[in-house]
């Protein structure tokens, strides 16, 4: 199963103004070295190494990486020009191949292959083109895109080697991709894509299930059972008034006296509301205080025994007072008893216009009332639309709920089946699977002494699960953070070596600072691939090394290989891979 890959050969890196010395690799292992990183010259900021890292990046930058989130981006205009170009020559099987790329125009790169020229206005159309060259017989279903097979090719630094799965920087949390994974095991992708599809469909699915439900249940504080029994008895509320209103519009007097009794109910609310002001206002001046009376034997009294004998004069002078003021206050009781009176009268004339507007209402009524359903025509036609419209939209609401689940379930049998077919492709793949499992061992028992580790690959249905197949690998002690490294060195020199994963892969494979391990592992792991070299030759292994962690081990001839031989780049703090120091943006 699966379409083999033409090997793709790193021959040199360089730059058209040589900001940096060109790079040449060769066939087996390529060893860039580099002084140990020296954290205390940072003083809290980060600074730049030597630059083996670096020219990793710029190897993946020519590959078509994403430029903005790579440390390219980072570097200042001051030591990288935008306009200088970075050149990869690599061979793609029997093609000759110069990609050419700088940080201006990223999105626009130059491949020339066999020495012709090709300028791309878009990065995915130079995507395409170097897939075209990869593989011989293109089909979209069955091969990964550029990108993915390089990411296992290429994994990030920042990934950690933590899992074999994971090929980008852990703080990213990009979904973990089996793709290029499965490709090269010898799985179609086209079953893989197709059970990730419709696992796609079942998360949106669920994701508007989920919302219809919480609508219907007033989000959890109903249960469906419920929501159909009060569906089904609003259903029943509105067919008994459709009923009562047919019934009134089958009546032949219903059609002339209908706009008759919508007037007569306008009026009485009229006539009502301003009976009920009338009222509040009458009710305003019943509640008036009544104006107190003052005696005037009392005013005499009290004036005669502060003034001896002027006590009659005053009290005439003020009888004379009160009288005028008495005729005043009569004259303002007279006002208000009349405006009472007024206000009662008109009440009254209210009161009887209502009841001849009721009684009018009512004969009309009589005429076109059924049982006792519609007393009022406005109000009842109001309550008709209000539960028309509520047992519609619950109506429409189950009906999607009930498609939307039906739709779940036969997508979640969709995925069942998709998942046998390739259930069936890992029973066809037995024996590419069990050598596969043997080539690790072999490694392992290489590196570790024993042959303590397993590979595994199975389907995964899972109803919340959205990877459909489950790859794992362990190995004799894993968990810690160097052993874990040590099991994706592992499952990448398997990837690169065994008779049946390699038709599938491009036979280059970098490891950038991969070795934060013991020296024992360190030193099997050189000592592993420096084997491979005698077995084939075919193949190119780029590993970022500090010197300092193989100087021991060196001079004890621990190591079975020759590091100057194997040596193609050294960078130092006085010779560092862009020749200056700066500070990332």
């Amino acid at each position: 199963m699966g379409q083999e890959m033409k090997r793709i050969r790193i021959n040199k890196l360089s730059s058209e103004h040589n900001i940096f010395d060109e790079i040449c690799f060769r066939d087996g292992v390529n060893l860039i070295l580099g002084e140990k990183y020296d954290e205390s010259i940072t003083k809290g900021r980060k600074t730049n190494g030597v630059g083996k890292s670096m020219s990793v990046e710029f190897i993946d930058f020519c590959l078509l990486n994403d430029y903005k989130k790579s440390r390219i981006a980072k570097i200042p205009k001051e030591v990288l020009d935008p306009d200088e170009n970075i050149l990869l020559d690599i061979s793609i099987g029997e093609d000759k191949v110069l990609i050419k790329r700088n940080t201006k125009n990223y999105d626009k790169p130059i491949i020339m292959r066999n020495g012709k020229a090709t300028q791309f206005e878009k990065i995915d159309d130079a995507k395409d083109y170097l897939i075209e060259l990869i593989f011989s017989n293109l089909s979209a279903e069955e091969i990964p895109s550029l990108r993915k097979i390089l990411s296992i090719i290429i994994r990030d630094e920042k990934s950690e080697f933590s899992d074999i799965l994971k090929c980008h920087d852990v703080k990213s949390r990009i979904p973990d991709d089996l793709a290029i994974h499965l490709y090269m095991l010898g799985f179609s992708l086209e079953k893989y894509s197709e059970v990730l599809g419709t696992i796609n469909e079942i998360e949106k699915t669920q994701a508007v299930l989920s919302k219809v439900k919480a609508e219907l249940t007033e989000n959890g504080s109903k249960k469906m059972p419920d929501v159909m029994a009060e569906m089904n008895a609003l259903e029943a509320e509105v067919q008994q008034l459709e009923l009562a209103i047919d019934s009134y519009k089958s009546n032949e007097a219903f059609d002339s006296i209908e706009e008759e009794l919508a007037e007569l109910e306008n009026m009485l609310d009229q006539l009502r509301r301003k009976q009920k002001v009338l009222k509040r206002e009458l009710s305003r001046i019943k509640e008036m205080p009544q104006p107190e009376q003052v005696d005037d034997d009392e005013i005499g009294l009290v004036y005669n025994q502060f003034k001896a004998n002027l006590g009659d004069a005053i009290v005439k002078s003020l009888n004379e007072v009160i009288g005028f003021k008495n005729k005043v206050e009569e004259f303002q009781r007279v006002l208000v008893n009349q405006k009472a009176r007024d206000l009662e009268t008109q009440i009254a004339e209210i009161s009887s216009q209502i009841r001849f507007l009721d009684d009018k209402y009512s004969e009309k009524m009589k005429i076109i009332d059924t049982k006792g359903v519609l007393r009022n025509l406005k109000s009842s036609l109001k309550i008709y639309e209000t539960k028309r419209d509520a047992s519609a939209h619950t109506k429409f609401l189950f009906e999607q709920y009930e498609q939307y689940d039906k739709q779940k379930k036969r997508l979640q049998l969709k995925k069942s089946q998709e998942l046998l077919e390739i259930d069936a492709d890992i029973e066809a793949l037995s024996k590419e699977l069990k050598s596969f499992m043997n080539t690790i061992l072999d490694i392992h028992e290489s590196i570790m002494g024993n042959r303590e580790c397993s590979f595994d690959i199975k389907t995964k249905n899972t109803l919340k699960g959205k990877t459909p197949i489950e790859m794992s690998m362990r190995i004799f002690d894993d968990g810690s953070h160097s052993v874990d490294r040590t099991k994706v060195f592992i499952y990448d020199m398997a990837l690169m070596f065994n008779e049946y994963t390699r038709v599938h892969h491009p036979l280059f494979l970098i490891h950038d600072n991969i070795f934060d391990v013991d020296q024992d592992t360190l030193v099997q792991c050189l000592n592993y691939v420096a084997k491979q070299e005698e077995l084939f030759s075919d193949f190119q292994y780029i590993l970022t090394l500090n010197r300092d962690k193989i100087e021991n081990e060196e001079r004890q001839k621990l190591i079975k290989m020759d590091v100057e031989e194997h040596c193609i780049a050294t960078f130092t703090k006085a010779n560092k891979f862009l020749k200056c120091d700066y500070q990332e943006k």
